[in-house]
């Protein structure tokens, strides 16, 4: 029979005492447990443990053999709690996390970077992807994403708000203003997939929804990609109001029917998570994080992010999109 390891540390705790009452007092227990205990494991070790006068017991040979191995097993269990209990204040470990390109770039990098400078014990491996499913066949700890309603299967909990602009370049606008919702219709869009052909702006005002159908012009998942379109002109386009407002207030973009609200694929940054009720401390660390401090720094890009020049990416991407403008298929 297999030697039950609680009752060997408990056993240490019995042989240190003058007798099993005093025993029992140490261990907050009654003396009739500690007796039924001590039966239990001179019954597993097939040895008599110890001897029981009516003052004191005594250590049996076999007795002073499980105390020597007690001893030790204690104190590897006292090390093993005092080392979790450091891997809780001091996390380390890996994390996979996945974010979308335009919020990883302009909210969630920075923050990242902050993160794993605070936690040098703790690396991470990040990928950018609009596409995330089911975060275990994804290989996932976390995941952000911008959405509505989170699937039952993770657990969710809300970074902070998103607000679609709808948007164009000055020139664009002014070439061919936007005054109604009518006047989308015919005019090219950059859009995130899955579009098709077609595709529809969700518009809301005064409580009453309205949808106009337009045709994408340019389909990309890279909202990096869009926002360089939209600057170029190669069309009107939705942006999440921390990608949009920056260059807005620049006057890089210009935000069109400002009098309705736009409905996006998406109203919340969500962190998603597997259901557990014990998250690897690297993961929880990295939790705690992102929720103390997104909403700082979406806050910060909001007001404080200077906007007065395009991003690298758009001087890249420009003959792309002047080969779509015009038509070309050599791009």
């Amino acid at each position: 029979m297999a030697v039950d390891l609680n009752l060997l540390i408990l056993f240490a705790e019995i042989a240190e005492t003058a007798n099993l009452a005093e025993a029992a007092k140490r261990l907050g227990v009654s003396r009739s447990s500690v007796s039924q205990r001590l039966k239990v494991l001179e019954r597993q070790a097939g040895a008599q443990l110890l001897r029981r006068t009516t003052r004191r017991v005594e250590l049996t040979e076999a007795g002073r053999t499980a105390y020597e191995h007690a001893i030790r097993l204690r104190e590897d269990a006292s090390a093993a709690a005092a080392a979790l209990a450091g891997h809780s204040k001091h996390p380390r470990g890996h994390v996979r996390l996945s974010v979308p390109t335009g919020l990883g770039r302009h909210v969630l990098t920075p923050l990242l970077i902050d993160f794993l400078a605070a936690h040098p014990d703790i690396s991470v491996q990040l990928s950018f992807s609009n596409r995330v499913g089911d975060l275990i066949a994804g290989n996932l700890d976390v995941a952000v994403k911008i959405m509505s309603e989170p699937p039952d299967t993770v657990v969710a909990r809300t970074l902070g708000p998103v607000v679609w602009r709808l948007c164009a370049a000055p020139a664009l606008a002014r070439a061919q203003p936007v005054t109604r919702p009518e006047d989308l219709a015919g005019r090219a869009f950059v859009v995130p997939p899955p579009a098709g052909r077609d595709m529809t702006v969700r518009l809301r005002r005064g409580g009453r929804n309205r949808l106009v159908a337009v045709t994408p012009r340019i389909q990309a998942e890279d909202f990096l990609f869009l926002q360089d379109a939209l600057l170029a002109g190669a069309g009107l386009g939705l942006l999440p109001d921390y990608m949009a407002d920056p260059l807005i207030a620049a006057g890089q973009l210009v935000p069109l029917l400002t009098d309705h609200e736009v409905l996006g694929p998406g109203d919340r940054i969500l962190l998603l998570t597997t259901p557990t009720a014990h998250p690897a401390p690297a993961v929880r660390a990295l939790v705690e994080f992102l929720r103390a401090e997104t909403a700082a720094r979406l806050r910060q890009v909001a007001t404080g992010r200077s906007a007065s020049s395009p991003p690298a990416e758009c001087a890249n991407s420009s003959h792309l999109v002047n080969a779509l403008r015009n038509g070309s298929d050599t791009a």
